[in-house]
């Protein structure tokens, strides 16, 4: 294959069918070039935060890594692999605009400190180097529904990256560029979502495999079991349109706007509060909005592969006990370690640069989901 480095996301075949014969089809799977590099943002004592009823915030701070990267790598015309985590992000993004990325993430650092009181770490390991090291990265591109497309990693480098940059001294800081913090479009309008069912729990739920090399067949056979015990995506889909209302405190519109902007003004406030009604009217009372609401479902990120499987679901909680049960036989048998939450809602965030245009919307199990299940998946490893 003959490619820009920077295009090489860009190029890959997208792929379509089931997830779970992908894993299976090894030559669906393509290197990572070496002259790409692993961003990791993450909140430090992120699950204090959540304690303290911070969580929305948390997950603001985490999209808006991936918000100022996405700004940057579009106006570039890259397209970039991105994974978000709750209380933090990783990205793919080739050398060409590296330096910009972490200039941009340190500002936004900087202003999670002084208007949050958040420290968010920022680190990133050349994908090269981390391959000298023993780490493996493999990518696909998936076509996961009618609207959204996303990354698919098999491979240890992503998780070696973030161990280490959690273990090691802050990097450098970068020098002064041109470019400055673009977080535009970060949109957190949604209030806490109830699940499509009454009476159903919300499952946030991190599986990662014993060894590389079983990560296909097990991920494979675990996404099996989870479609014969939950459902389709479709039927175990945390959001419905129905559920969703937006915000109308003001306490939400000025966090977002101090997330958003180095300088809050009431005029700034209010242009977001103004959003919401409108955005409210939009969606409840005309046809685009309607549609608005169903591409968003399609469009909301309830699976990631980033070499573990992470995924926010929604069923009742005799299915719950029924897949635990089948992963602590896998658990028991040392072929995977899993971390898991329950949640009576979940928590979405979201990018949208235009209703006509690109949006992408991140999901979390209430009370820091992600961040609890993580938690407990780690006091196991």
């Amino acid at each position: 294959m003959s490619y820009k480095y920077s295009s090489f996301y860009s190029q890959l075949h997208l792929h379509y069918g089931a997830l779970h014969e992908l894993l299976l089809e090894k030559t669906a799977f393509t290197e990572v070039p070496n002259e790409w590099n692993i961003i990791v943002t993450d909140i430090k004592n992120s699950t204090q935060a959540v304690q303290e009823g911070k969580q929305q915030l948390v997950n603001l701070a985490a999209t808006g890594s991936i918000v100022a990267c996405l700004n940057i790598s579009r106006a570039k015309g890259i397209d970039i692999p991105f994974f978000f985590g709750g209380d933090g992000a990783t990205l793919l993004v080739p050398n060409e605009i590296l330096a910009d990325c972490l200039f941009a993430l340190q500002l936004h650092q900087e202003r999670c400190s002084l208007s949050f009181d958040f420290f968010l770490r920022v680190g990133h390991r050349n994908v090269g180097k981390m391959k000298e090291q023993g780490a493996q990265l493999r990518i696909a591109k998936y076509k996961h529904n009618d609207l959204h497309r996303m990354p698919i990693i098999l491979g240890d480098a992503l998780q070696m990256a973030e161990r280490s940059i959690k273990a090691s001294e802050p990097q450098k800081t970068m020098e002064q560029r041109t470019y400055n913090l673009d977080l535009q479009g970060m949109e957190c309008k949604w209030d806490k979502i109830k699940p499509p069912q009454k009476g159903n729990e919300v499952l946030s739920l991190i599986i990662s495999a014993a060894a590389v090399a079983s990560q296909s067949e097990l991920y494979s056979e675990v996404l099996k079991k989870m479609d014969l015990i939950y459902g389709e995506d479709t039927i175990r889909h945390p959001i419905s349109a129905g559920k969703l209302k937006m915000v109308h405190h003001l306490s939400r519109f000025k966090n977002e706007v101090k997330m958003k902007y180095k300088e809050v003004t009431g005029g700034k406030i209010a242009a977001s509060w103004w959003r919401s009604i409108a955005g409210s009217i939009f969606t409840t009372y005309t046809r685009p909005g309607k549609n608005y609401l169903n591409d968003l479902i399609q469009l909301t990120e309830t699976l990631l592969l980033d070499g573990s499987i992470n995924t926010v679901i929604t069923g009742e909680a005799s299915q719950r006990d029924e897949l635990l049960a089948y992963l602590d036989e896998l658990e028991g048998a040392n072929k995977l370690k899993y971390g898991y939450y329950t949640s009576s809602s979940s928590i979405l965030s979201c990018f949208v640069t235009a209703v006509d245009d690109y949006h992408i919307h991140f999901l979390d199990g209430d009370n820091g989901g992600y961040t609890q299940a993580s938690k407990v998946l780690k006091a196991k490893m």
